[in-house]
């Protein structure tokens, strides 16, 4: 009779413990913009990342959008309690996280990584949020190159007079256009790909993950190239309305997140490895400062017009400053 009650203890408490836990568990959802859609590369991330919410009480529901603009849509109408979108977009959310990507100021990706790992840390969590938004994760999304369809054009100041095919709501592209004097070539993300193909600009830009899948190789085919000279960083992140999720959630998940850097960076790195060595172009060092010197111009412009946040932009010049003391940007207060 005692070995019975004792069993009956032992089973009516882990009944309810399972009951405790299964009504702790939330339900909520998160839109996922994939060009591939559930079978693509950055879905996986999110499958990866649905399972890990789980273990902190949340049951996402996915669902996948191949158009950015739609999942975007879906997600401001709130039928969706996350997005996992690209940092462009996100920046109209969260000010702060989605200055990362400004252009030309995390040339390598341990730069990158270095600036993600002093984001996920609790003590810096009001950089992840503004207003009833909250970043609750970034991921690396691969650098963003210049494609060019005459591979002679490998100087920046080579640009002027040339076509760009530009993402119409990029207004870093738009402001980089201007600066060097080239033309901008007014594209989405559906439609600047078969705009460079077809010759109707001389040049437009991508990360290594966008070219096979949009067939970019047919625009730089046979006379151009690839300049090996990171415009910027792409990043996908998570972005919530804070409000539907526990207190600490977002610097738990942000702290995850940054555990996954090398998995999601591995993916980059396979693009950027499967494209034919013929097609890079180098920069020699005596030209990499004219794009360094135009890149930076294209910052502050857009830090004194509120696009991108001077805080973020401060953090990671500290961040390039640490890995290069000597650099002249090191000594002034411009950014």
């Amino acid at each position: 009779m005692k070995k019975f009650l004792i069993l009956s203890v032992i089973i009516l408490g882990t009944w309810m413990s399972v009951g405790v836990g299964a009504a702790e568990t939330v339900d909520r959802s998160m839109c996922v913009f994939d060009p591939s859609g559930a079978h693509g590369d950055v879905f996986k991330a999110a499958q990866r990342y649905q399972a890990q919410a789980l273990t902190w009480g949340i049951r996402l529901d996915l669902k996948a959008y191949t158009d950015e603009v739609v999942a975007n849509s879906d997600f401001k109408a709130g039928k969706c309690n996350m997005a996992f979108l690209t940092s462009l977009r996100v920046r109209s959310y969260v000010h702060e996280s989605g200055s990362i990507e400004a252009i030309g100021a995390l040339p390598s990706y341990d730069l990158l990584r270095k600036t993600i790992e002093a984001l996920s840390n609790p003590k810096v969590r009001e950089l992840n949020t503004d207003g009833d938004y909250e970043t609750m994760a970034m991921f690396p999304g691969g650098a963003v190159y210049l494609l060019l369809r005459d591979k002679n054009l490998k100087d920046i100041k080579d640009l002027a007079g040339r076509k760009i095919a530009t993402l119409t709501y990029d207004q870093a592209a738009t402001t980089m256009v201007d600066i060097v004097g080239a033309s901008m070539v007014p594209a989405e993300i559906a439609t600047f790909a078969g705009i460079f193909n077809n010759g109707r600009a001389d040049a437009c830009y991508s990360p290594a993950i966008g070219i096979k899948p949009l067939e970019l190789m047919k625009g730089i085919s046979p006379n151009g190239g690839i300049v090996r000279f990171p415009i910027g960083q792409l990043t996908f992140q998570i972005v919530a309305r804070h409000k539907d999720f526990a207190e600490g959630f977002g610097n738990t998940s942000r702290a995850w997140a940054a555990t996954q850097f090398d998995a999601m960076l591995s993916l980059t790195k396979k693009a950027e490895q499967e494209i034919p060595a013929k097609f890079w172009i180098e920069v020699p060092k005596d030209l990499q400062k004219n794009y360094f010197e135009k890149f930076r111009e294209v910052r502050i412009r857009l830090r004194d017009k509120k696009v991108y946040h001077p805080t973020i932009l401060k953090l990671m010049k500290r961040v390039r400053c640490s890995a290069d003391k000597e650099a002249a940007e090191c000594a002034d207060n411009l950014e």
